[in-house]
């Protein structure tokens, strides 16, 4: 949960939960005999994640693979959200 409970604060966690729900899951619900056993699966789950699977904002990278690049990857994505500056008069009074 975001601090301001606005789940476009916390959107790249939210797509790699949504995503790990879509591939990783089968139609039925993920279940596990244990919390080792669902460790063991998510950990699993995460390095495929993260060093196999290629990302298509990522340029067809893998996140490690990206990561190791120098310089930017070409931004492949629209910022459609603007977080609202909050006033805050107790910092503006000291200013």
């Amino acid at each position: 949960m975001t601090q301001s409970g606005d789940p476009l604060e916390n959107a790249v966690a939210e797509r790699v939960n949504k995503t790990i729900k879509e591939e990783f899951t089968t139609d039925r619900q993920m279940s596990f005999n244990s919390l080792k056993n669902a460790k063991e699966s998510m950990s699993k789950i995460i390095e495929f994640y993260n060093e196999k699977r290629p990302h298509r904002i990522l340029n067809w990278h893998t996140p490690n693979e990206a990561h190791q690049i120098n310089g930017l990857l070409q931004r492949q994505w629209k910022t459609y959200y603007k977080k609202q500056k909050t006033h805050d008069p107790i910092i503006n009074n000291n200013v």
